[in-house]
């Protein structure tokens, strides 16, 4: 399509200004066919914009794009996009039992109606005011996994990805997958390793992120339950390369744990009184860190206990 055509010739000038008569003489086509074209790219939510003598300059896209997405990948990822989905994470361990061949790919969706975290909680997924994604990653060594690790690695690339588009913003850890605003939470992260049935050996793993960024459609009812990060316009399809880029970066080394100084720095939880639910007990006592593993250390009663697997249930601030 020429629309298409049109747009990567702007995703290839982003932030330049191009000539109505460079458009119309790279695409064969009139300056007034490029005109329209224009004015459709807009009415997609595209930025662009216009001057005399300079021509047109493309700014980006405040609704999710893969072309915009794929534009600042450093890596080849098939990207999946949907208006609307049951679960980034079902959807994409679905695609990767139909096509086992291998590929990294990117399901993302404007909205979830079956959007789940940990122990198949909820997660309120509404459309145009969050970014609901899911990373499959090509994985075959169950030796050398470590979930726990994978999940704070994770929250602190989201963490760090967030702050370049919100560097106002304060955004904090709280063990072992979520991430807060303003003592809410924001982001839930939800890691799961897919079995090839056949082989009974591991094919890939799948990281979903799922982040509530503004208020847009969330009911006034909902408010006081539900957190967002801010009402300012982002460009959400960097924040979405941000956040592959940086798992990228550091998904190859993520074992040797050189993440855990900065998720240290994020968490909350440090020095807090919480109550751990690990599905055999519930644990009282005070944070003290979190050791090289991504386990959660805590004083019980003058005791140092760590907490390998669970989900922090209450804090006491």
């Amino acid at each position: 399509m020429k629309k298409d055509q049109l747009l990567q010739l702007f995703i290839a000038h982003k932030d330049e200004w191009v000539s109505g008569n460079q458009l119309a003489n790279k695409m064969n086509i009139s300056r007034t066919m490029i005109w329209k074209l224009i004015n459709q790219l807009k009415e997609q939510g595209h930025q662009i914009e216009s001057k005399t003598n300079q021509g047109y300059k493309y700014i980006g896209n405040n609704e999710l794009n893969p072309q915009l997405i794929e534009s600042d990948l450093n890596n080849d990822y098939e990207i999946i996009f949907k208006k609307e989905i049951t679960s980034t994470n079902s959807y994409a361990k679905q695609i990767n039992d139909q096509n086992p061949d291998g590929k990294h790919r990117l399901v993302i969706a404007e909205k979830q109606t079956q959007g789940h975290g940990r122990r198949g909680r909820s997660f309120y997924s509404p459309a145009k005011s969050g970014i609901y994604m899911s990373m499959v990653v090509p994985f075959h060594d169950a030796k050398h996994l470590n979930p726990g690790l994978l999940t704070t690695m994770t929250a602190v690339v989201v963490a760090k990805a967030l702050k370049k588009s919100y560097p106002e913003e304060d955004f904090l850890v709280k063990w072992i997958n979520d991430i807060y605003v303003n003592n809410k939470k924001v982001v839930g992260i939800l890691t799961e390793l897919v079995m090839d049935a056949e082989l009974m050996q591991p094919s890939a793993i799948v990281v979903g992120v799922g982040i509530s960024l503004s208020s847009k459609e969330i009911p006034e009812e909902m408010k006081d339950k539900v957190g967002w990060i801010s009402d300012k316009q982002i460009d959400k399809n960097k924040l979405v390369a941000d956040i592959v880029n940086g798992f990228d970066a550091e998904f190859p080394h993520y074992l040797e744990a050189n993440f855990i100084e900065d998720y240290q720095r994020m968490s909350f939880l440090n020095g807090k009184n919480v109550s751990v639910d690990t599905t055999k007990e519930t644990i009282d006592g005070t944070v003290t860190g979190i050791d090289k593993e991504g386990h959660l250390l805590l004083d019980v009663d003058g005791k140092s206990t760590t907490v390998n697997n669970g989900e922090v249930v209450k804090v006491n601030f």
